[in-house]
Protein backbone atom coordinates (compact mmCIF):
# COMPACT_ATOMS: atom_id res chain seq x y z
CA UNK A 1 0.00 0.00 0.00
CA UNK A 2 2.80 2.43 0.88
CA UNK A 3 4.57 1.48 -2.34
CA UNK A 4 1.51 2.36 -4.46
CA UNK A 5 1.07 5.67 -2.61
CA UNK A 6 4.70 6.56 -3.26
CA UNK A 7 4.40 5.77 -6.98
CA UNK A 8 1.10 7.65 -7.28
CA UNK A 9 2.53 10.72 -5.53
CA UNK A 10 5.41 10.86 -8.02
CA UNK A 11 3.17 10.27 -11.06
CA UNK A 12 0.58 12.84 -9.97
CA UNK A 13 3.09 15.50 -8.87
CA UNK A 14 2.71 18.47 -11.21
CA UNK A 15 6.09 19.96 -10.24
CA UNK A 16 7.99 17.36 -12.27
CA UNK A 17 8.18 16.75 -15.99
CA UNK A 18 7.70 13.28 -17.45
CA UNK A 19 11.46 12.69 -17.85
CA UNK A 20 12.17 13.48 -14.21
CA UNK A 21 9.21 11.36 -13.06
CA UNK A 22 10.56 8.40 -15.04
CA UNK A 23 13.99 8.98 -13.50
CA UNK A 24 12.51 9.00 -9.98
CA UNK A 25 10.23 6.00 -10.55
CA UNK A 26 12.80 3.59 -12.03
CA UNK A 27 14.74 2.72 -8.83
CA UNK A 28 11.53 2.42 -6.79
CA UNK A 29 9.89 0.04 -9.28
CA UNK A 30 13.11 -1.93 -9.80
CA UNK A 31 13.55 -2.34 -6.05
CA UNK A 32 9.97 -3.51 -5.58
CA UNK A 33 10.30 -6.01 -8.41
CA UNK A 34 13.64 -7.30 -7.13
CA UNK A 35 12.17 -7.75 -3.65
CA UNK A 36 9.28 -9.80 -5.04
CA UNK A 37 11.16 -11.64 -7.78
CA UNK A 38 10.83 -15.11 -6.18
CA UNK A 39 7.11 -14.72 -5.41
CA UNK A 40 4.18 -15.84 -7.50
CA UNK A 41 3.59 -12.63 -9.46
CA UNK A 42 0.58 -13.68 -11.51
CA UNK A 43 -2.06 -12.31 -9.13
CA UNK A 44 -3.64 -8.88 -9.44
CA UNK A 45 -2.10 -7.94 -6.10
CA UNK A 46 1.30 -7.74 -7.76
CA UNK A 47 0.11 -6.23 -11.02
CA UNK A 48 1.60 -2.87 -11.89
CA UNK A 49 -0.62 -2.52 -14.93
CA UNK A 50 -2.86 0.17 -13.39
CA UNK A 51 0.09 2.22 -12.16
CA UNK A 52 1.78 1.79 -15.52
CA UNK A 53 -1.37 2.82 -17.39
CA UNK A 54 -1.95 5.87 -15.17
CA UNK A 55 1.67 6.96 -15.63
CA UNK A 56 1.32 6.57 -19.39
CA UNK A 57 -1.79 8.80 -19.39
CA UNK A 58 -0.05 11.48 -17.30
CA UNK A 59 3.15 11.38 -19.36
CA UNK A 60 1.23 11.50 -22.65
CA UNK A 61 -0.56 14.74 -21.61
CA UNK A 62 2.69 16.66 -22.02
CA UNK A 63 2.54 18.53 -25.29
CA UNK A 64 6.16 17.94 -26.32
CA UNK A 65 5.86 14.12 -26.12
CA UNK A 66 4.31 11.87 -28.73
CA UNK A 67 3.12 8.36 -27.89
CA UNK A 68 6.39 6.72 -28.93
CA UNK A 69 8.39 8.98 -26.63
CA UNK A 70 5.85 8.27 -23.87
CA UNK A 71 6.27 4.52 -24.40
CA UNK A 72 10.05 4.89 -24.12
CA UNK A 73 9.70 6.86 -20.88
CA UNK A 74 7.35 4.23 -19.45
CA UNK A 75 9.90 1.52 -20.23
CA UNK A 76 12.50 3.54 -18.31
CA UNK A 77 10.12 4.22 -15.41
CA UNK A 78 8.89 0.61 -15.14
CA UNK A 79 12.00 -1.49 -15.86
CA UNK A 80 11.55 -5.21 -16.40
CA UNK A 81 13.15 -7.46 -13.79
CA UNK A 82 13.42 -11.21 -14.41
CA UNK A 83 11.69 -13.38 -11.85
CA UNK A 84 11.11 -17.04 -11.21
CA UNK A 85 8.86 -18.70 -8.69
CA UNK A 86 10.32 -21.12 -6.18
CA UNK A 87 13.98 -20.67 -7.01
CA UNK A 88 14.89 -22.37 -3.76
CA UNK A 89 18.10 -24.36 -4.02
CA UNK A 90 17.77 -27.86 -2.53
CA UNK A 91 20.57 -29.29 -0.38
CA UNK A 92 22.02 -32.46 -1.84
CA UNK A 93 21.76 -35.78 0.06
CA UNK A 94 24.27 -35.93 2.89
CA UNK A 95 25.63 -32.39 2.64
CA UNK A 96 26.06 -30.50 5.88
CA UNK A 97 27.65 -27.13 6.66
CA UNK A 98 29.65 -28.93 9.35
CA UNK A 99 31.34 -31.55 7.16
CA UNK A 100 33.95 -29.10 5.87
CA UNK A 101 32.94 -29.17 2.21
CA UNK A 102 33.37 -25.42 1.62
CA UNK A 103 33.40 -25.82 -2.17
CA UNK A 104 29.87 -27.30 -2.20
CA UNK A 105 28.49 -24.64 0.12
CA UNK A 106 30.11 -21.74 -1.70
CA UNK A 107 28.73 -23.01 -5.02
CA UNK A 108 25.30 -23.43 -3.42
CA UNK A 109 25.41 -19.86 -2.10
CA UNK A 110 26.35 -18.55 -5.54
CA UNK A 111 23.01 -19.86 -6.84
CA UNK A 112 21.35 -17.11 -4.81
CA UNK A 113 23.06 -14.49 -6.96
CA UNK A 114 22.24 -13.63 -10.54
CA UNK A 115 23.64 -11.49 -13.33
CA UNK A 116 27.21 -10.26 -13.18
CA UNK A 117 27.78 -11.40 -9.59
CA UNK A 118 27.04 -15.04 -10.45
CA UNK A 119 29.22 -14.92 -13.57
CA UNK A 120 32.19 -13.44 -11.70
CA UNK A 121 31.72 -15.92 -8.83
CA UNK A 122 31.97 -18.84 -11.26
CA UNK A 123 34.99 -17.26 -12.96
CA UNK A 124 36.74 -16.83 -9.59
CA UNK A 125 35.88 -20.43 -8.58
CA UNK A 126 33.81 -19.17 -5.62
CA UNK A 127 36.73 -17.51 -3.89
CA UNK A 128 37.25 -13.94 -2.74
CA UNK A 129 39.13 -11.97 -5.39
CA UNK A 130 41.12 -10.08 -2.74
CA UNK A 131 42.09 -12.54 0.01
CA UNK A 132 41.65 -15.80 -1.93
CA UNK A 133 39.53 -17.55 0.74
CA UNK A 134 36.44 -19.57 -0.18
CA UNK A 135 33.15 -17.73 0.17
CA UNK A 136 31.19 -19.50 2.92
CA UNK A 137 27.42 -19.59 3.48
CA UNK A 138 25.93 -16.51 5.07
CA UNK A 139 28.82 -14.21 4.17
CA UNK A 140 27.93 -11.04 2.36
CA UNK A 141 29.75 -10.48 -0.89
CA UNK A 142 30.20 -7.28 -2.86
CA UNK A 143 31.08 -6.54 -6.46
CA UNK A 144 34.21 -4.38 -6.62
CA UNK A 145 34.92 -2.27 -9.70
CA UNK A 146 38.67 -2.42 -10.29
CA UNK A 147 38.91 0.91 -12.13
CA UNK A 148 36.56 2.68 -9.68
CA UNK A 149 34.05 3.46 -12.43
CA UNK A 150 30.67 2.14 -11.27
CA UNK A 151 29.25 2.51 -14.80
CA UNK A 152 31.83 0.06 -16.22
CA UNK A 153 30.21 -3.40 -15.95
CA UNK A 154 32.69 -5.29 -18.14
CA UNK A 155 33.59 -8.69 -16.63
CA UNK A 156 37.30 -7.83 -16.55
CA UNK A 157 36.52 -4.80 -14.35
CA UNK A 158 34.53 -6.75 -11.73
CA UNK A 159 35.76 -8.65 -8.70
CA UNK A 160 33.64 -10.48 -6.11
CA UNK A 161 35.04 -9.92 -2.63
CA UNK A 162 33.96 -10.40 0.98
CA UNK A 163 32.18 -7.37 2.41
CA UNK A 164 35.01 -6.88 4.91
CA UNK A 165 37.63 -7.13 2.13
CA UNK A 166 35.69 -4.57 0.10
CA UNK A 167 35.68 -2.17 3.05
CA UNK A 168 39.41 -2.74 3.54
CA UNK A 169 40.12 -2.04 -0.14
CA UNK A 170 38.33 1.30 0.04
CA UNK A 171 39.82 2.22 3.43
CA UNK A 172 43.35 1.67 2.16
CA UNK A 173 42.71 3.91 -0.88
CA UNK A 174 41.75 6.87 1.31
Amino acid sequence: MAFRKKVKSIVNNSNYGAEFKAFKLAPIIRGWRNYHRYCKMSGSRFSLWYLNHRAWQVFNKQSHLNRHQTDALIKKAFPAVPYSESKHVMVSGDASPFNGDLVYWSKRESNHYDGPTAKVLRKQNHTCGYCGLKLTPGEEVNLHHLDGNHQNWKPKNLLVVHKSCHQYIHMSKG
